[in-house]
């Protein structure tokens, strides 16, 4: 008899299909089977209705795995961006603002920049919004000015954006895939007793058990 506990999902999908509409429309099977606890055609259908969940749980985890993989997309790109303008933008500082002056201890230019999401951001944050409360200190540093210092901060509002878009999207999609298992493994359990009570109920109708899909091989 065919593993339904352990079968892959998409021949699990074909198999509780032949299994519960072929056990609730053969009058025979039906009867046969009325002795072991199915008593009508709501028992079938609720495999059915196991059955549909799966298939509806497989449409949304695709759905939200393709949206948690646009967000990553998001998240990196509006990252790279950022920090392509900070590095440029603290290398031009550095050339002005030496190692030991005001500049260089408030615009915290000592080290290299981090290549972390977290640190980038976080560095880039504490840069701009310095730049923004001190003009003086990027009044001399060439192809920065105010309206630069606020495209720099928009930049870093789109990766806290895109960041907390990506956290969204990771958390639907585990739930989905959560939410896929559990159907997945009500729908194995249902089924799998479902296939050992027609075992016995049509031990001696192999024609009927095959009709089922009961049958290695069928």
């Amino acid at each position: 008899m065919p593993q339904f506990a352990s079968m892959p999902v998409d021949r699990l999908l074909r198999a509780t299909h032949t299994l519960y509409t072929n056990a609730r429309d053969d009058a025979e099977i039906a009867a046969d089977l009325v002795e072991f606890g199915y008593t009508g055609p709501d028992d079938y259908d609720e495999g059915l209705a196991l059955r549909s969940a799966v298939t509806d749980g497989l449409a949304t985890q695709s759905k939200e795995a393709a949206d948690e993989t646009l967000a990553n997309r998001a998240a990196q790109s509006a990252t790279a961006q950022l920090r392509a303008r900070f590095v440029r933008h603290r290398s031009a500082a550095r050339r002005v603002h030496r190692t030991g002056t005001e500049g260089y201890t408030a615009l915290r230019l000592a080290g290299p920049t981090p290549d972390a999401r977290d640190l980038v951001l976080g560095s880039a944050r504490h840069f701009y919004d310095t730049l923004a409360a001190h003009p003086d200190f990027y009044d001399r540093i060439r192809g920065l000015d105010a309206a630069g210092v606020t495209d720099a901060q928009a930049l870093i509002a789109d990766v806290d954006t895109t960041t907390a878009a990506q956290a969204k999207e990771k958390g639907e999609a585990e739930r989905a895939t959560f939410t896929l298992n559990e159907a997945i493994d009500a729908l194995r359990a249902h089924s799998s007793e479902l296939a050992y009570a027609a075992e016995d109920a049509l031990a001696d109708k192999p024609q009927l058990r095959e009709k089922l899909g009961l049958l290695e091989g069928s």
